[in-house]
């Protein structure tokens, strides 16, 4: 039988070996597109779903919702904002085979909605609507560089076509980029991923006018002269930048740098005693003023999707925990003490004004996937949840903002905001009957089974004679506690399977014991669950 080591988390890293990693389930859609495990090059996992395949909801978790209920929910918003009423949609389709997302309050589309729209589309599976919003973006938008342009795209645009302002919004781009990226692999279409690569590759120019600072590795407020030398941190998505860097065909090495910059300045920009973020701000996180706007420094409407970047990068990846733990306590515990009731704030949470909204209900929700390693905040994330699924869908002017980002929150809440992959090759392969992070399976099933960093098409086959053996041993005698630096196993037997979780499913370690007194050393600190054969303990380290 083979031996198999122990997965050590390292550091804020949260890297481990992968030899020691086995994932089993379905990771393919009803198509066959791809969302399941991998590993970084060097074998190397984290505990994001990047790494496992694993999109559990928390919504089953914390508040019992069933598959059925969260699928109702993701019906109802597609029906609301893309197929409703005059009052309720913000998607409208033309005469010509088309589609915009149109800004109701100021009458425009803009690059911002267009690539919300487009995200929502591939990540809810309706490639007609995907195909007839980047129909309209290509016609009317895009600076497409093979005519000459600089591979940008103009942020507002009026609905017949006319551009308002052909200067570019960096998160626009940021979710062109990364919704022709989902919509290549989900869909197997070439040209999605030429244009995604052409996009890709005009973010790096050299002379000044990247998309991202040169210097810094940070993306920039707009890549003009003026304007290349500070940010708007909501446009720093580093689950985004991460993925660029592995998918990308040009200028990885920038790419790289980029995904770690991103992160630090996410970090950076976390007000240290509200969590609050600046809407404008400088590399180093500080508020950053300008003449056209006399909000730029403080908590406002850009400023409340930060809290949704860093927390799809905690579930997405999982390789900066620590550090998007700490912003997620932060920012919580603020909006604990206002008690939600306010929506704009001073960066340091001074001066409150205007109420909690829509877009904030969702956006803080998905911060709060860092939070379910600490039990102590198990109140908090259930009533950020709550807040998040009873949310109203929002009708009238001002419904497109807010509802969109509120949209895109309960993707990422409901299990349904996927990293869509190239397809890989699976081989076949026959197991025993066992269990995997809990899951039995048994003679005649057929599974995706991940080990080793390979992907197979397993059958299972045989007795689970080893298993039973197994719980009758394991019924009695058996102990596990934590210390300060480790989790301890006493009086299973050697060679008896174990899996350590968090509390939202992330396996952190998966091995087998070697002696009577096994010792697991990890990084993460929090509530865990630990599988020890057929038996469950809830432990805190």
């Amino acid at each position: 039988m083979k031996k198999l080591s122990i997965a050590l988390l390292l550091g804020t890293a949260a890297a481990f070996a992968a030899e020691s990693q086995i994932y089993a389930g379905n990771f393919f859609d009803e198509d066959g597109a791809y969302f399941g495990p991998d590993c970084d090059k060097d074998g190397t996992q984290s505990t994001g779903a990047y790494y496992t395949g694993d999109y559990t909801s928390p919504f089953k978790k914390y508040l019992g919702k069933t598959d059925e209920e969260i699928q109702k929910k993701l019906d109802d918003l597609w029906n609301h904002y893309f197929k409703g009423d005059g009052n309720s949609t913000v998607y409208y389709e033309t005469n010509e085979g088309d589609a915009y997302v149109k800004d109701i309050g100021n009458n425009d589309a803009r690059s911002e909605g267009m690539s919300y729209g487009m995200m929502i589309a591939v990540q809810t599976n309706h490639k007609e609507e995907f195909d007839k919003l980047w129909k309209w973006t290509k016609a009317h938008m895009w600076h497409d560089p093979a005519t000459g342009g600089d591979g940008y795209f103009s942020w507002s645009v009026e609905t017949y076509g006319s551009v308002k302002d052909r200067g570019n919004a960096p998160d626009g781009e940021m979710y062109f980029m990364m919704s022709l990226l989902f919509a290549a692999n989900r869909w197997n279409d070439e040209g999605y991923m030429k244009d995604a690569q052409a996009i890709l590759k005009a973010c790096w120019k050299g002379n000044g006018n990247s998309l991202f600072n040169e210097q810094s590795y940070i993306v920039t407020f707009q890549p003009s002269q003026g304007n290349n030398s500070w940010s708007d941190p909501s446009y720093s998505l580093p689950a985004f930048v991460d993925l660029f860097t592995r998918w990308s065909e040009t200028n990885n090495d920038k790419w790289g740098k980029a995904t770690e910059a991103t992160r630090t300045h996410l970090y950076v920009s976390s007000n240290k005693q509200s969590g609050l973020f600046s809407d404008y701000n400088n590399f180093d996180g500080t508020p950053h003023a300008v003449e056209f706007n006399g909000n730029a420094t403080k908590y406002m409407y850009d400023a409340m999707r930060c809290a949704m970047n860093f927390g799809m990068d905690y579930y997405l990846f999982g390789v900066d925990a620590d550090r998007e733990t700490e912003m997620a306590k932060r920012i919580i515990d603020f909006f604990e003490r206002d008690g939600y009731q306010h929506g704009r704030f001073n960066w340091d949470g001074s001066n409150p004004s205007e109420s909690y909204t829509t877009g904030e209900k969702g956006a803080n929700a998905v911060a709060t996937y860092a939070l379910m390693n600490d039990a102590s905040y198990e109140a908090a994330i259930k009533k950020n949840l709550e807040m998040a699924w009873n949310e109203r869908f929002m009708t009238g002017q001002y419904r497109y903002y807010d509802g969109l980002v509120h949209y895109l929150a309960m993707l990422h809440l409901t299990g349904n905001f996927k990293i869509w992959k190239p397809k890989p090759t699976a081989e076949e392969k026959t197991i025993e009957p066992t269990e995997i992070n809990g899951v039995s399976y048994k003679d005649g099933d057929k599974i995706d089974y991940f080990e080793g960093c390979k992907l197979y098409k397993a059958t299972v086959s045989g007795k689970a004679i080893e298993a039973i053996a197994q719980s009758v041993a394991l019924n009695s005698g058996v102990k596990v506690y934590s210390t300060n630096s480790a989790i301890v196993i006493d009086n299973a037997p050697a060679g008896t399977k174990y899996t350590v979780t968090d509390m939202n499913g992330r396996v952190l370690a998966a091995s087998r014991t070697n002696s009577a007194s096994q010792e697991i050393r990890l990084g993460s600190k929090g509530v865990m669950l630990v599988i020890v054969g057929n038996k469950t303990y809830r432990v805190s380290k």
